[in-house]
């Protein structure tokens, strides 16, 4: 539905929820000032102006919410540094009852979940490294107002324990900001759109991304679901690619992937077709020549890439290919031949350090640091790097990851943009240079800025070949980590983009997954309907890895052809048990259930709990391949999970 047609077909609500609305920003003389206004019940435009400055909203009520709409104008003669506009939503929530509030995270591999609302005011991550800060939030240091531990990104939902309905408050565009919503008690959400003290000169004027609310007796899932299409609708949602599956050399490979390697594996899924029906094989990193110069090899894969993407074509496999656009290293042509394209520390003049792997560079500086796509001769040399890499080279497949350097703060070639809009000038940069018909996934990238923009995303923490529970943070590579996040952000798949829930690894040697945490890890994947990728030696794999492949995809498959029409959602979406799921309903009351037990003791599961109008219950044991007797329990021995087909 295009997006003129949206907000006319949609019904109407009886109030708003928004109380107040606030500008603040950054005089011409340099001084912080703030213009603000009470948004009085059901009016649907509000407006205040001060010193020439203009801060204006209109609302409009849809989608069972409300649609705020707010304009910036600087009527004066010079120019004002922008620094936030705040929107103030009242919930109804008495003050004194326990809530939760969903707690969004910032990129792919932040965390997301519910959270007890006033629990505490300080985060691990207050006292973190500013590279896991850059990566993990949408500021470094948050005001002291917003403090980390009660703040979510792009979209939260609070619900009470003695209500019946929830709230939801979330932007549903993010072409000009990064945004925050904050909780800090439960009668009130404090949503921030991050202005990053952008200029508006003289006589020009800003409109923000839309804020949506609403309240709702909807399951948290429901109305994160209800979120998610009306931001996919707003921004023109890339939702229509084909169901991928395919191979990653990433997984079992890590940096030392080489050519012969690749190749070995490339003619091993070649003779086996009919066993492992795949469509892509992906090259991850390890072939560069050096982080930032990314159309070029190291010594590892003599043939270059134009060679490598041949020998893929021929073989009837599509060709793709992993870059970290926005990163550089020290030792990179980028970096050596163009200092000035890089975000500066403000105080030292210094380039941004955006991560740090050993495994990158030569240098003794084993940082990479944040290129800068408000510079139009950087975003010039993507749009270039990505025709060639398309269109000269042949890749079809685009992982883009580490995307989130883009973001980072520091001062930019140009002060008119904020954060949020630098790097979606970079990311259409790339689908500029790409074309229409690539498949983009975007990775380790802020949620909102590449909607409309890649065709898939990956939602979650990388998995990895061991469970994980004991890793530092919720960030790190983990596959317990990664099955929480997949079931987090189900509702996303086919309403943002494909879902990219990581790599199935199927191998039960050179592995420390057990065979119930692989089966787990399949279950949650396909459980999803999101993309399905494996990530083997392929010489590691027998007749029963294949065999357990082409049933995850018959059911992965049937799940994504049903996610257009209902979306994936968990049981619980605000749950911080051991005990989680998926379900996917069809249209005519039939649905497919995952139950995973993520902890390390044994589980029981009461049916009438999954689905209390169930008839028949059929369960699958991927990890024994063999069908379960259900009756009025379950029993999930530790880090398993169980598909369930449930028909009325």
């Amino acid at each position: 539905m295009p997006r003129s047609d949206l907000f006319a077909t949609l019904t109407d609500v009886a109030r708003s929820q928004l109380s107040r609305i606030e500008l603040r920003f950054i005089d011409a003389g340099g001084h912080p000032r703030a213009l603000a206004f009470s948004v009085p019940s059901g009016s649907s435009e509000s407006s205040a102006i001060h010193d020439r400055i203009s801060f204006s909203a209109r609302l409009e009520h849809a989608i069972g919410g409300t649609i705020v709409r707010a304009t910036i104008e600087n009527r004066g003669d010079d120019a004002i540094r922008l620094t936030a506009a705040i929107f103030e939503v009242e919930t109804g929530f008495a003050a004194s009852a326990p809530a939760r509030f969903f707690k969004h995270g910032y990129q792919s591999w932040s965390s997301s979940g519910g959270y007890d609302v006033s629990a505490s005011q300080t985060h691990p991550r207050d006292a973190a490294n500013f590279i896991t800060r850059v990566n993990h939030q949408s500021e470094t240091t948050r005001p002291h107002e917003f403090p980390e531990a009660q703040t979510s990104e792009l979209f939260t939902i609070v619900e009470s324990s003695v209500a019946t309905e929830r709230v939801l408050a979330g932007f549903i565009g993010a072409r000009t900001s990064l945004s925050t919503l904050t909780v800090s008690s439960p009668e009130k959400i404090i949503a921030r759109a991050i202005l990053d003290d952008a200029n508006l000169a003289a006589g020009a004027h800003r409109e923000l991304d839309p804020l949506f609310v609403a309240a709702s007796d909807e399951s948290a899932a429901r109305l994160a679901a209800r979120w998610a299409d009306a931001t996919g609708r707003w921004m023109n949602a890339r939702v229509g690619a084909p169901f991928q599956r395919g191979w990653c050399s990433w997984y079992h490979y890590f940096h030392a992937i080489t050519e012969d390697a690749l190749r070995a594996n490339l003619k091993s899924l070649e003779a086996m077709r009919s066993e492992f029906p795949l469509d892509v094989i992906q090259l991850d990193d390890g072939f560069q020549s050096a982080l930032g110069d990314w159309d070029t090899t190291n010594a590892k894969f003599p043939g270059g890439l134009k060679k490598i993407v041949g020998e893929i074509r021929a073989a009837g496999f599509k060709a793709g290919i992993w870059t970290a656009p926005f990163l550089a290293a020290r030792d990179s042509r980028v970096m050596i031949d163009h200092p000035d394209w890089f975000i500066m520390h403000a105080e030292t003049n210094e380039p941004i350090r955006a991560g740090h792997n050993p495994n990158w560079t030569s240098s003794d500086d084993k940082f990479a640091y944040a290129l800068d796509p408000s510079n139009p001769a950087f975003r010039a040399h993507v749009r270039h790097l990505f025709t060639k890499l398309t269109r000269d080279f042949g890749f079809s497949y685009l992982k883009l990851d580490f995307l989130y350097a883009a973001a980072a703060p520091g001062r930019r070639h140009d002060p008119n943009l904020t954060r949020g809009e630098t790097m979606r000038q970079g990311l259409e940069a790339i689908r500029a240079g790409a074309g229409e018909d690539a498949f983009i996934l975007g990775c380790g990238c802020p949620i909102g800025q590449a909607v409309g923009i890649v065709d898939g995303m990956r939602i979650g923490p990388d998995v990895s070949p061991f469970w994980g529970k004991t890793a530092s943070g919720a960030g790190d590579p983990s596959t317990v980590y990664a099955l929480d996040a997949i079931i987090a952000r189900s509702f996303m798949h086919r309403r943002l983009w494909l879902n990219d829930p990581d790599c199935l690894m199927l191998r039960a040697r050179k592995t420390r997954l057990t065979a119930d945490e692989r089966a787990a890890l399949a279950a949650t994947i396909v459980a999803s309907g999101g993309m399905l990728l494996i990530s083997d030696d392929m010489s590691l794999l027998d007749a029963e890895a294949a065999k357990l492949f082409r049933q995850v995809a018959q059911i992965a498959e049937e799940i994504d052809s049903n996610a257009s029409r209902e979306p994936v959602l968990a049981l619980d979406l605000m749950t911080t048990g051991d005990v989680r799921g998926l379900i996917s309903e069809s249209g005519d009351g039939d649905a497919i259930t995952m139950i995973l037990n993520r902890g390390d003791s044994p589980a029981r599961v009461q049916t009438s709990d999954l689905k209390p109008d169930a008839g028949e219950i059929a369960a699958l044991d991927l990890a024994l391949d063999e069908k379960i007797g259900i009756f009025d329990t379950i029993d999930l021995p530790p880090h398993s999970a169980r598909i369930l087909r449930i028909k009325r």
